[in-house]
């Protein structure tokens, strides 16, 4: 069977992955799965703040800042260098390195590009009230924090990019094995048994969340899963 020219063309890069997830969103509407849609729609505009994120896109970073030890009038001072977290709980240190990326496809590569021009980094600033607390499980009165943020190079964010495009192709593959070629945008559900549909589904949310604990029943909800919380009960 001759590959469908949507797969073709985003495997060889000759449409972007905004205008695939556009019409791997159109295909995704036959199945009528809240979860389906809305990873293609928040893939091309963005996360809603509070929406539970796909892993891929929580990144981990290096704190790095600029403090001294001492007092004002004798101290040494360290400058843009990476900041040591001491004693801190795993569970403190986790929340704190943590890089949420909201954005769509897009605004992500724009975000690459501007950083690869400037050489620079993404990341988050640090608010002050926190300083005094690493400075605590650093067990060091004398450390004096005057700025801090977690970064991650841009090559992460690539990362995130290359991970959509790949999950888009693995879930259009699949489409295609199942119901033929895609080109029309069209594929025909009523083949299939309620059953099927919903295997089918579940193998979908599998291939985008990396989640093999999907459980997916009547009105296709989700139990016992890591991404429960992304629909309603």
């Amino acid at each position: 069977m001759a590959k469908s020219k949507i797969i073709k063309e985003l495997a060889n890069g000759v449409i972007d992955i905004t205008t695939a997830l556009k019409r791997a969103k159109v295909l995704f509407s036959e199945f009528k799965n809240e979860i389906l849609l809305n990873w293609a729609s928040y893939e091309i505009s963005g996360y809603p703040e509070n929406y539970p994120l796909p892993d891929y896109r929580i990144l981990s970073g290096k704190l790095m800042g600029s403090y001294f030890k001492g007092s004002m009038a004798s101290h040494m001072k360290w400058n843009n260098v990476s900041i040591p977290l001491g004693s801190m709980p795993e569970d403190m240190v986790d929340k704190l390195l943590s890089i949420p990326l909201y954005e769509g496809v897009d605004a992500l590569n724009h975000l690459v590009q501007q950083n690869e021009k400037a050489e620079g980094n993404v990341g988050k600033i640090i608010p002050a009230d926190l300083f005094s607390s690493i400075s605590y499980y650093n067990n060091d009165p004398y450390m004096i924090i005057t700025s801090a943020q977690v970064i991650v190079g841009s090559h992460h964010i690539i990362n995130i990019i290359s991970t959509i495009e790949n999950k888009l192709l693995d879930a259009l593959i699949l489409l295609e094995n199942e119901f033929g070629n895609l080109d029309e945008l069209d594929i025909d559900t009523s083949t299939k048994t309620p059953e099927e549909i919903s295997k089918l589904t579940k193998e979908l949310i599998v291939i985008i969340y990396n989640d093999q604990s999907v459980n997916i029943g009547d009105g296709n909800k989700i139990k016992d899963s890591n991404i429960a919380s992304l629909i309603e009960n």
